[in-house]
């Protein structure tokens, strides 16, 4: 690295942390007074209204399969307070796994600008981002953005891609096995959250934005590109992309590049 991109490098560094303190008070001060009731209020409430109870679009309506909702069901015991505090350190706790190789220049600038609206939200971005990381070498990790945001589940194809049959099977086979089991202990639920998702119209919020069947071309040519030249880091941007819902959040799934940029381990039973 020359000493002119050094330079250039320390002035956009300093240049964000300068502009640091207004972002957090405009993706997190300013709405502090509503931290937690957008998505991880929904997780918490959905067995108090019922799974599919709320109509898609409206404040707590939940979208996830029920094995997702029967995965957290321990969690929505306990009370509200407690909930978000330890929802909040389970996502602040992915995050700094997921940052955590990048260098300490810039992870804790790039820390300092994630958490607020990771927290702010509650979504399960940063945990798609973690299914992403450990999918790559375990993957039935990959059930869970499967069985819950459906669409950004793309382990399969970047498997087959590369003609990695049997972890692209284990990955199937393990959604299918999760899914039997929790339809077996609720399958009306199932029955509903099919009705629920077939009938959901698009939300406002997604107006104007591109559809998704655009985006998931866009993501499949993505993670296909990635899988053929062992571009792991093209996983999560192809997540991105097929998100079902586009905001801000969707963001939150690059924090998944840092760690796929590192050397993957050699598993000696794969040679």
């Amino acid at each position: 690295m020359g000493a002119t991109e050094r330079s250039l490098r320390d002035v956009c560094r300093a240049a964000l942390w300068l502009a640091l303190p207004p972002t957090v008070w405009i993706l997190f001060g300013s709405r502090l007074a509503s931290y937690g009731t957008d998505s991880a209020h929904a997780y918490w409430n959905v067995w108090r209204t019922g799974p599919y109870a709320l109509p898609p679009g409206s404040p707590d309506a939940f979208n996830y399969s029920p094995a997702f909702a029967q995965l957290i069901y321990p969690l929505t015991l306990l009370p509200w307070p407690v909930f978000l505090t330890l929802w909040s350190v389970l996502l602040m706790a992915a995050t700094v796994w997921l940052l955590w190789p990048l260098a300490p220049r810039w992870r804790w600038l790039l820390l300092a600008y994630v958490a607020p609206p990771v927290l702010l939200i509650g979504n399960i971005e940063v945990f798609l981002a973690v299914a992403a990381v450990v999918g790559l070498r375990l993957p039935s990790a990959w059930a869970f953005p499967l069985l819950t945001k459906i669409t950004p589940g793309l382990g399969p194809v970047w498997f087959a891609v590369r003609r990695e049959w049997r972890q692209a099977a284990v990955a199937v086979l393990a959604t299918a096995l999760v899914a039997a089991a929790s339809f077996v202990i609720s399958p009306g639920l199932w029955v509903a959250w099919w009705e629920f998702v077939v009938g959901a119209p698009t939300p406002p919020t997604q107006a104007g934005l591109p559809p998704l069947g655009l985006r998931l071309t866009l993501a499949l040519a993505v993670i296909i590109w990635g899988a053929l030249k062992g571009r792991r880091s093209a996983v999560p941007v192809a997540m991105m992309l097929a998100m079902p819902l586009w905001s801000s959040g969707v963001l939150a799934l690059l924090t998944a590049v840092p760690r796929l940029r590192q050397k993957p381990e050699v598993n000696l039973a794969d040679r």
